[in-house]
């Protein structure tokens, strides 16, 4: 059953990575190829305070005191469709800055192998993390993917702690097995 669940996770997930890179191909980004790389070009990445607007409960409780059920879909669709277009946008600007640090390091005499293979490992779990978010977003809607990621924050923290308590445990559980 686990072993099930996890294929079928692996598999949605590569679905959704699938999704997102023919999106990507298909969409036009606005930039000309050539302009792509010109090192003048500028990145601006959409504001953080945008989605933290969309994520936001307080608008929610708002449009629920009308008491409108049509107001409060049209709402929650905006909002879905304002944090979906954000997230979109931050990825056509990574995608953009990717392509410009490669345009920039395509001949450079003192190139270094590791440190371009953990740029490639961050922008491929950046895309993964895209991915996860838009379709969670999607499907969820954004109110709720905020209250998941907030558990799931809190579940980290939990974890965190835990990990700590048992890793300050085992040297002084050993130091006893070593003195008997």
């Amino acid at each position: 059953m686990n072993l099930a669940v996890i294929v079928g996770l692996c598999a949605a997930l590569a679905a959704l990575l699938l999704l997102v890179w023919r999106r990507s191909t298909q969409e036009d980004t606005g930039w000309s190829s050539e302009a792509a790389h010109r090192p003048e070009m500028p990145v601006r990445l959409p504001d953080r305070m945008i989605l933290e607007r969309c994520l936001s409960s307080k608008d929610l409780e708002f449009i629920s005191s009308f008491e409108s059920r049509a107001l409060l879909r049209l709402f929650v669709r905006e909002r879905r469709r304002l944090a979906m277009a954000w997230l979109r946008q931050t990825r056509r600007e990574a995608q953009l800055l990717l392509r410009l640090h490669v345009s920039s390091v395509r001949y450079a005499a003192d190139l270094r192998p590791g440190a371009e293979a953990k740029l490639f490992l961050a922008a491929g779990l950046f895309l993964l993390v895209y991915g996860a978010m838009l379709g969670i977003v999607s499907w969820y809607g954004p109110l709720r993917t905020r209250r998941f990621l907030e558990s799931v924050q809190g579940l980290a923290v939990i974890l965190s702690q835990l990990g700590e308590r048992i890793a300050t445990a085992i040297p002084s559980a050993a130091m006893t097995a070593a003195n008997v």
